[in-house]
């Protein structure tokens, strides 16, 4: 079965894209009449125009392969998902390729055995098993490799984590002599080599990544004078004789993407007094409070805006707090009891 109405093809650099291509492409024209061939990729964390040239070139390099190996008479659909909002860890892409294909009524997908969501390898990330949940039929490209081919992506990756190690080395030892020297080197190449997918979700970019240091010198202080007065308020509501507490649980969609920050959102959470991060999927936070006030603070958006100044810059601060977007939903508490109170009040409306 080639699929009715095409196969859907993720896109991402790797060693074997084009071979995957042209399978996709046999695939498609194995029967009387060729089936459209949809290439698609998505982006990781947050974008603007400019960061969205490496997406579509890659795009471009495979649909120009597709069109080279197949007749005139195949169409091949070239999409960019995820650029208009946040999409963090393999279940947010994935849940983009089914949109994708529900919208286009496919039901095959053809694999590269070597696609990566951006900087993690396929081993440790393993879209093929997530895929199989989906009612997407997924079928691995039967390809190989000839040698290991390296991009771009990957000697980036490498090249930071060589610097670090090296740097870390001799911060430890603060060896001069050439064997040690010669040594460390050697030490970092291997650290280099093995964990140049591993160690990030996403590639660095070097300009980018000293910004957020730089940033991270008002973000620290910033958190810590948040974590102040949240400790002040608990003990007062602590040592209040009516103990004026009322819990809440919220989920909470966060604006931020990728590991880290969503990482840094959640324990800024956890780490202010009177809140916590109870669970992390994504991008997608379950939040609990134990006063309203501290349940304001996140919904407002005191950490996220603060996250996202350190991750994306002043533009970060533009957005609207979760309320406000309408991007948290009360599960317990006193939110959760008012709502549910305005439903059963609409319904009644809807009833007379």
């Amino acid at each position: 079965m080639t699929g009715t109405n095409g196969l859907l093809v993720p896109i991402a650099p790797s060693a074997t894209l084009e071979e995957t291509v042209s399978h996709a492409v046999s695939v498609a024209t194995d029967g009387e009449k060729p089936v459209p061939v949809h290439l698609v990729t998505t982006v990781s964390g947050h974008h603007v125009e400019d960061d969205l040239d490496r997406y579509e070139d890659v795009l471009e390099r495979a649909e120009r392969r597709a069109r080279e190996a197949g007749p005139d008479s195949l169409t091949v659909d070239t999409a960019l998902l995820g650029a208009d909002r946040y999409v963090a860890g393999p279940t947010d892409h994935i849940e983009l390729f089914v949109e994708y294909a529900a919208d286009h009524g496919l039901e095959r997908v053809i694999l590269d055995p070597n696609y990566a969501i951006d900087a993690t390898s396929p081993t440790l990330q393993s879209v093929e098993s997530t895929l199989a949940r989906t009612p997407l039929e997924c079928e691995r490209a039967p390809v190989s490799a000839s040698g290991w081919q390296p991009t771009s992506g990957e000697l980036v990756r490498a090249g930071v984590i060589g610097v670090v190690a090296f740097g870390f080395y001799i911060a430890l030892g603060g060896p001069t002599y050439t064997f040690a020297l010669g040594s460390g080197v050697v030490a970092a190449a291997i650290a280099a080599l093995l964990l140049r997918n591993a160690a990030f979700e996403t590639t660095p970019k070097p300009l980018s990544s000293l910004q957020t240091v730089g940033r991270g010198l008002i973000f620290v202080p910033y958190l810590l004078w948040e974590i102040t007065k949240a400790n002040v308020l608990f003990a007062y509501v602590v040592l209040h004789p009516s103990l004026p507490i009322d819990p809440g649980l919220d989920r909470i969609d966060a604006a931020v993407s990728d590991g880290i920050s969503v990482t840094t959102f959640a324990n800024s959470i956890t780490l202010t007094p009177g809140t916590l991060t109870v669970d992390a999927e994504g991008h997608h936070l379950l939040v609990h409070s134990l006063t309203p006030g501290a349940r304001d603070d996140v919904v407002d958006g005191v950490h996220e805006r603060a996250v996202r100044y350190l991750f994306y810059g002043r533009e970060g601060l533009e957005l609207p707090g979760p309320g406000e977007r309408n991007d948290d939903e009360p599960l317990l508490g006193p939110a959760a009891d008012a709502d549910r109170a305005r439903a059963r009040t609409d319904g009644g409306d809807r009833d007379d």
